[in-house]
């Protein structure tokens, strides 16, 4: 358990260290990467199951899952954006295991002006990430874990370069099916910069858990994103919101349903995307809902999710992996 502890005390420092940022860089970051978890809500942090792309939500969670798994994963994003990744995970111990992935975020080919509006050509913009995943089964219930990125952003003339890393601690008791998680996500910085000026990344501690009941196949999650961001956000003000309206904000609600061993339907309600979006676009009886579906087949596990993530266009995710 010494080793619980000290993941617990690293975030916890780090926590102290980045509760102040507010405005950031490498916001795809924030972009849900898991199916799963986008049905559930766009986050979840304590699913846990055998699903690798769930690692990237918190990397304590990669200690559970099926050794020698290759994943694919796509989202539609904006018109002309895209979000594309991959990931294979493998055991080096009967008590770790380890991942490498990637996440690619582009955003098509857009015309160039000068400040005249003459057209000048066109040009790129895309977000990438290279991600390594350690895990460690601390005992038979805990489990913590540790994501390490390099972070590339280019935009027509201008890049920037980043380091981050992710903490991630699990408790999990099959008796009961109850799951609880704490994570600590892109505590780091840019080592290059866009024009000089050094923007934090997304920091976000997270807080979670899912509970299955004894007699249904049913299984709900509470997920808690953004503690440290109570006083202002990252994209707007909370002035003039009342307790009941500021506590929405950091609330992501999802449950599970089972219909067989091997299929799985979801549907989340995240209440940041509920205010956000309904304020901007008019969509207040969808706004921050999601849903979804996946079927384990043997080897075979695939997953499809909606949700929207924006003002402009609904998004799509889908899963594919394949245990060696």
């Amino acid at each position: 358990m010494k080793r619980c502890y000290f993941f617990l005390l690293a975030s916890v420092l780090f926590v102290l260290g980045g509760a102040a940022q507010n405005s950031s860089a490498f916001q795809f970051l924030r972009l849900p990467v898991s199916a799963h978890a986008s049905a559930l809500g766009g986050d979840n942090v304590s699913a846990d199951d055998d699903d690798p792309t769930l690692a990237f939500h918190n990397p304590a969670l990669l200690i559970g899952m099926t050794p020698g798994t290759m994943g694919l994963q796509y989202m539609s994003y904006m018109t002309g954006s895209n979000l594309a990744g991959a990931t294979y995970n493998f055991a080096p111990s009967d008590r770790s295991a380890m991942a490498f992935g990637a996440e690619y975020l582009g955003f098509g080919s857009m015309r160039r002006t000068d400040v005249e509006g003459t057209d000048t050509g066109s040009f790129t913009a895309k977000d990438m990430a290279l991600a390594a995943t350690y895990s460690y089964a601390l005992s038979d219930a805990w489990s913590g874990g540790v994501t390490g990125r390099f972070i590339y952003s280019n935009y027509d003339l201008v890049y920037s370069l980043a380091l981050g890393v992710d903490l991630g601690l699990n408790y999990f008791n099959p008796d009961v099916d109850f799951s609880f998680s704490l994570v600590a996500r892109q505590l780091g910085g840019q080592v290059k910069t866009y024009d000089g000026t050094h923007e934090p990344l997304p920091f976000n501690l997270v807080a979670g858990f899912s509970k299955g009941l004894a007699h249904a196949p049913v299984r709900f999650s509470l997920t808690l994103p953004n503690l440290t961001h109570w006083s202002a956000e990252d994209f707007y003000s909370t002035e003039g919101l009342s307790t009941k309206e500021l506590l929405l904000r950091h609330l992501i609600v999802g449950i599970d349903v089972f219909p067989t061993e091997t299929t799985w339907l979801a549907v989340g309600f995240n209440g940041q995307l509920n205010r956000e979006l309904a304020s901007t676009s008019g969509l207040r009886s969808l706004a921050g809902f999601s849903l979804g579906a996946g079927i384990n087949v043997s080897r075979v596990k695939v997953g499809v999710a909606y949700g929207r993530y924006n003002v402009v266009a609904n998004s799509l995710s889908m899963n594919f992996s394949y245990s060696l």
